[in-house]
């Protein structure tokens, strides 16, 4: 029996747990009288869009012929701060309503340093480690690693790509951007308020979209957003310049969602703009509209840092909690998950599942994201999604409520410098 497992699960609680659940405790959400619950199939916590292709996973490539478990699939919270708040109830009453779970960024952060996560280093093999290249491995030291243990592997690997209508530039006889310069300009071309038409479109509402756009041009200015110096000044300054000065961006982004995002682009009223891989799938389940030359991929324009810091990359990954009733179980599943033969096949039932790792890349050949893939890390263009290393969650509320305040022009740029840097070094 692991050492994690002999940890008298309330006193640890009471020691590293404090954080989250007295954040559980001041939504007024908390659950008391929690019990802990013997069940008898092992629980992997999903998402919904991915229930499916899990099922499938479990059933088509033998986990409980070969091992006897039975799995349950178990959709778990959408959102962040609900999944986290579930997660406090559940461990202070020494249990977890999952024994695998498939979690986020954000989420990994929280876990990892209320301590909630079991360390899984034993169960990883110098085969798997050989499996990911560089800039996986980049991704999991900052994201998945914490005091010198690994708590999480990513299966997907999403990078901020680039999307563009090439019919629209093709049409204009105008060049793609290359830089910031070059964006600028492109509202002169593009954008016609008349007909709602921008030269590019973001989602900025706040709760985690707008910390996405504000990470990926801080990282381009050749910063991180949580330390909020020069890098997170020049990018405020040029998120704003695009949307007041020169016309290029929409400013009712700051009320839009990557929903309504994506249906400006599919509705004709966007040129190019940043989006998450998903968007390739979506783009092509609007069958009448769809043509290749309509949403291209090229390399994002380059910012003041150069090339080498154009995108991000983060993604998705197993955990599993220290309190699992199924820890032994749970433990036999995420190495099947995450083997070297089983990683290639998880692609086949679905995208959720497409990752930086040699064989995964390999095995999915060159079409489609892949490509796109390949492209970005052939390039150098591809780091590591900007974090603050302890609280993450705060920092981004904090970061975002400055941003939208600046954007929607309720403060003067110092004042949201000001603020920001007053809400971070509290955080420190």
């Amino acid at each position: 029996m692991s050492d994690t497992r002999k940890l008298c699960r309330r006193a640890f609680v009471k020691k590293t747990g404090q954080a989250v659940v007295t954040t559980a405790l001041a939504s007024g959400l908390f659950i008391s009288g929690c019990r802990k619950k013997e069940h008898t199939k092992l629980k992997l916590g999903v998402t919904g869009f991915s229930a499916d292709a899990y099922r499938k996973i479990i059933d088509e490539l033998g986990f409980t012929e070969q091992t006897g478990i039975e799995v349950d699939i178990v959709l778990r919270p959408k959102t962040t701060n609900e999944l986290l708040i579930q997660m406090a109830s559940s461990v202070q009453a020494g249990t977890s309503p999952y024994d695998l779970i498939d979690f986020e960024d954000a989420v990994a952060m929280s876990l990892s340093r209320a301590g909630w996560l079991a360390p899984l280093d034993s169960l990883i093999s110098q085969e798997v480690w050989n499996d990911f290249t560089p800039a996986l491995m980049d991704l999991t030291k900052t994201w998945d690693q914490y005091k010198g243990e690994t708590f999480r592997i990513h299966h997907n690997f999403e990078m901020c790509y680039w999307w563009y209508r090439k019919d629209w530039f093709d049409l204009k006889g105008t060049s793609v951007p290359k830089n910031w310069d070059d964006v600028r300009e492109m509202g002169k071309v593009f954008t016609d308020k008349n007909s709602g038409v921008w030269a590019t479109e973001e989602a900025l509402i706040k709760n985690f979209n707008l910390s996405v756009y504000f990470e990926w041009i801080t990282r381009q200015a050749g910063g991180n957003p949580y330390h909020a110096d020069q890098a997170l000044e020049t990018a405020l300054q040029y998120i704003h310049d695009l949307m007041f000065k020169h016309d290029t961006m929409n400013p009712a982004c700051i009320q839009k969602n990557y929903d309504q995002q994506n249906n400006d682009y599919i509705a004709d009223r966007v040129a190019f703009m940043r989006q998450w891989p998903f968007f390739y799938d979506v783009t092509r389940q609007h069958k009448q509209w769809f043509a290749p030359d309509k949403v291209v991929c090229g390399l994002p324009p380059v910012g003041p840092a150069g090339m080498n810091t154009s995108t991000y990359a983060c993604g998705w990954g197993w955990g599993i909690p220290k309190t699992a009733p199924k820890f032994d179980e749970a433990c036999e599943l995420f190495k099947f998950l995450i083997a070297s033969k089983n990683a290639p096949k998880l692609i086949d039932y679905s995208s959720w599942f497409l990752n930086a790792r040699h064989s995964v890349l390999k095995a999915a050949g060159n079409s489609g994201l892949v490509n796109n893939m390949k492209m970005y890390l052939d390039a150098g263009i591809v780091t590591t999604r900007p974090l603050h290393w302890r609280r993450y969650i705060e920092a981004v509320t904090k970061i975002e409520n400055v941003a939208s305040a600046y954007l929607t022009n309720q403060i003067s740029l110092p004042e949201a410098m000001t603020s920001a840097r007053a809400k971070m070094a509290f955080l420190s």
